[in-house]
């Protein structure tokens, strides 16, 4: 993701999230990335562990920065003491004293840049962590919102399926009353009826459920007429993809390898640091005091001045702490090494993996959509042949099973080919960021 797209999410973020009161009538696909943009929850956190990374960057940087210190203080002595430290002779039992000092670190032992340079690698693996968030968080409300438009399209086939039986019912007492029909029809009908609506009551509560998943995953709560609101139906719209050409998008382009790329530079800067226990230590500082004088009785009176110098401290041996910390950073450094090299290795399986499942709901969305029209036809002709006594109730109702089967399994074509897809994209990170996230790019 370029820096100014993220910048770009970020301030879409920074906008208060919605109440349940303002959720908008109509959720689509694009405004459902959009809402998820404001409300996801893992997208806010992962903001919120961006910005602690830049607040780390301006604490590290305040090494090279001159550091100003105001001092002040009173002291009020036993009278009895007092005398007996020869107070008698001069001075009063009160003391006080003010000044201010300014100290600049001169020479640290690359420590304080060490430090810089590492918190700036740590603020940008936060980055790439918000982004990966950010691709992960949306694609789950694809997949949820594409569950949705499945249930809806469940339940449209169970209804078209219970419809089927009822007409078929419908013609079956008809010829029972015109005396041309056997009851074992009638009552093989109403069988074939009563075992059709429970589906449709279970697919009816799956699309409820799912839409609510919806709205979850958005980060926003639902309410009675939640799937109401979720609008679009299921369709596909193919693309052309090779194996090599997402692999290298992956390679190139997925933010967790750049997180841990990030994360492997901020572990070599705290190899620096850490050696910067080896070397001296320089700092200069100039201050202004005042202060009681001890030589005179009046509270009053004062002596102040100014001073100003160097610095300078070695520790020659440590007790081998410095030698721990090197040691330490360098375990942590290999460990960010191997990380990154598994990480490289699991993408890469991801994205075979996805390329894989993403050609075979291809090959299944083409059988399914000539499945369907085979199906109709099927139910057609068995009614025709009913109709002419060449085949039996049984064929017909046959048939119609079948019909609704095929048009199932093309609803859930449609959805695995849409899913598969978008997973692709995810794991090859060649999804363009939504609509909304660059509506505030300037």
């Amino acid at each position: 993701m370029k820096r100014s797209a993220l910048l770009a999410a970020l301030a879409i973020l920074a906008i208060a999230p919605l109440s349940a009161d303002e959720v908008p009538a109509a959720i689509t696909l694009d405004k459902a990335l959009e809402l998820a943009l404001r409300n996801n929850y893992a997208i806010r956190q992962a903001r919120a562990r961006y910005a602690e990374a830049g607040r780390l960057v301006e604490e590290s940087s305040a090494g090279r920065l001159p550091n100003v210190a105001l001092s002040g203080g009173y002291t009020r002595t036993d009278e009895g003491r007092f005398e007996s430290l020869g107070g008698q002779t001069f001075g009063s039992p009160d003391s006080w004293s003010a000044g201010v000092q300014v100290t600049q670190s001169v020479y640290s032992g690359g420590a304080v840049q060490s430090a810089i340079k590492g918190s700036e690698a740590s603020r940008e693996a936060a980055a790439a962590n918000f982004e990966a968030s950010l691709q992960s968080a949306l694609l789950a409300v694809k997949e949820q919102y594409f569950a949705v438009l499945l249930a809806r399209q469940q339940v449209a086939v169970q209804e078209q399926a219970v419809n089927l039986l009822e007409e078929e019912l419908a013609n079956a007492r008809a010829r029972v009353d015109a005396g041309s029909g056997s009851p074992f029809d009638r009552l093989r009908a109403e069988v074939a009826l009563a075992n059709g609506r429970p589906p449709l009551i279970r697919s009816r509560n799956t699309l409820r459920l799912a839409a609510v998943e919806l709205l979850r995953a958005i980060g926003l709560p639902a309410d009675d007429d939640t799937e109401a609101k979720v609008h679009g139906e299921l369709s596909f719209k193919g693309e052309e993809l090779t194996l090599e050409a997402v692999l290298a998008s992956a390679h190139a382009r997925r933010p967790e390898l750049r997180q841990l790329k990030e994360a492997l530079v901020a572990a070599e800067y705290a190899v620096s640091g850490a050696r910067a226990g080896n070397r001296p230590v320089v700092g200069a500082f100039a201050g202004y005091e005042v202060q009681k004088s001890q030589f005179s009785d009046d509270f009053g009176d004062s002596v102040d001045g100014w001073a100003a110098g160097l610095q300078a401290s070695w520790d020659i041996f440590d007790g081998k702490a410095t030698r721990g910390r090197v040691a330490q950073a360098r375990a942590r450094q290999r460990q960010a090494r191997l990380s990154l090299n598994e990480a490289e290795l699991s993408i890469d399986a991801e994205v075979r993996r996805a390329f894989l499942s993403y050609g075979e709901a291809l090959e299944l969305l083409t059988a399914s959509q000539q499945v369907v029209a085979q199906a109709e036809e099927s139910v057609r002709l068995a009614r025709s042949r009913f109709d002419a006594g060449a085949a039996t109730q049984l064929d017909v109702l046959q048939a119609q099973v079948a019909l609704t089967e095929a048009r199932t399994n093309d609803a859930l074509a449609l959805h695995d080919a849409n899913v598969a897809l978008a997973r692709l994209r995810r794991a090859a990170a060649i999804e363009p960021m939504p609509a909304g996230a660059t509506l505030l790019e300037q």
